[in-house]
């Protein structure tokens, strides 16, 4: 149950970082997809009742808030959910989490300072 939540949510906070900037450029979308399939997959591999493996949640999370546009809780709401479920990210998770972030804010043109600061709150919240 928390891999789902955590997916959803980790959605949420790729599309904020690549929407900070007001475009969502193909090459962040690009660089979400591979980093799901060579970072993500791994750690949770077991499917839906469609086929999909669980981390796929990830991309339809991420598609979901493109859709709808962007908004300052994604932020929000992925600071709750992790002051929520603290104990439950572990060193580990939390460097796929800036690494994915990471290769998303540098995939276009390098990090912006909008993106920068978005990783600088991420970094800040993870030692908090």
């Amino acid at each position: 149950m928390f891999y789902e939540e955590l997916y959803g949510e980790l959605g949420k906070l790729f599309y904020y970082l690549a929407a900070v900037d007001g475009k969502v450029h193909p090459s962040e979308k690009e660089s979400l997809i591979k980093l799901i399939h060579q970072n993500w997959e791994p750690i949770e591999s077991s499917k839906d009742k469609f086929g999909s493996n669980q981390a796929d949640i990830i991309d339809f999370s991420f598609e979901y808030e493109e859709e709808e546009g962007f908004e300052e809780n994604e932020w929000e709401s992925f600071e709750s959910f992790y002051h929520a479920n603290r104990s439950k990210f572990t060193p580990g998770l939390i460097s796929n989490i800036l690494k994915t972030s990471e290769a998303i804010a540098a995939s276009y043109r390098k990090t912006n300072k909008k993106e920068q600061e978005v990783l600088d709150r991420m970094i800040k919240l993870f030692k908090s």
